[in-house]
C-alpha cells in the first residue's frame, strides 16, 4: 500500500505512529497473557515455617489479648493431639515443641489492640514438616485423610473436631514470625 500520494506528510506520520502503537499493545497483550502461565509454572514459594531439622527454630506468635485463652487451650490441644498421633512424625513434632509466653505486659498494637507474645521452640524441628497451623491441622494427613489431590477430607465429625481446635487458634494469632537458628556454641 502506497501512502505517499494518499496522505499528507503529517497523516503518514500519524499512521506510522498508530501502527507502532498497535504493535506495542499487541506485544504487551501477548506478554500479559503468557505471564500468568509462566507464574503458574514457577515453584510455589517456600514455606517459612518448614525447617530443615538440622538447627533449632523458634516461631514467635503475636496473640490478640481478647482471644488469648482460646489460643492457650488450642495450642495445648494441638501439642497433645500430635503427641498422641499414630504417625511417628506427628509424635516427634508434638514431643519436640515447647511453648512459652513472654512474661511481660501486653504490647499495644494499632491494628489488633493489646498483643501478647508466645514462643514456640523446637530444639530439633522435624525436617520437612511445616509448623504452620493450617498445614498441620488440614494438610499434613495427621488428623484428616487427604484425597488424591492432597486436599483434606474426613467425615463431618472429624472435620468438626479439627475445626474446634483450629478456629480459636487462628482467631487469636495476629502474626507468626519464624526464626530459624544456628547454634554458635553449646
Amino acid at each position: 500500500m502506497r501512502l505517499s500520494g494518499f496522505l499528507p506528510v503529517v497523516g503518514r506520520r500519524v499512521m506510522v505512529a498508530l501502527g507502532v502503537a498497535v504493535m506495542v499493545v499487541v506485544a504487551a497483550s501477548a506478554q500479559a497473557q503468557t505471564a500468568p502461565a509462566a507464574a503458574a509454572a514457577q515453584a510455589p514459594a517456600a514455606d517459612p515455617l518448614k525447617f530443615d531439622g538440622t538447627h533449632p527454630a523458634i516461631v514467635l506468635l503475636q496473640i490478640k489479648a481478647p482471644a488469648e485463652a482460646g489460643f492457650v487451650e488450642s495450642i495445648g490441644k494441638l501439642k497433645d493431639m500430635l503427641a498422641a498421633s499414630s504417625n511417628p512424625k506427628a509424635q516427634e513434632m508434638g514431643k519436640g515443641m515447647t511453648i512459652y509466653k513472654l512474661n511481660v505486659p501486653a504490647n499495644q498494637d494499632p491494628t489488633h489492640g493489646p498483643i501478647f507474645v508466645y514462643v514456640l521452640h523446637m530444639e530439633t524441628p522435624v525436617a520437612g514438616q511445616s509448623y504452620n497451623p493450617l498445614q498441620i491441622f488440614y494438610y499434613s494427613g495427621y488428623f484428616l485423610p487427604l484425597n488424591e489431590k492432597g486436599e483434606p477430607g474426613g467425615t463431618p465429625e472429624e472435620r468438626k473436631k479439627v475445626d474446634d481446635v483450629y478456629q480459636p487458634m487462628v482467631a487469636a494469632v495476629a502474626n507468626l514470625v519464624p526464626w530459624p537458628l544456628t547454634v554458635i556454641k553449646k
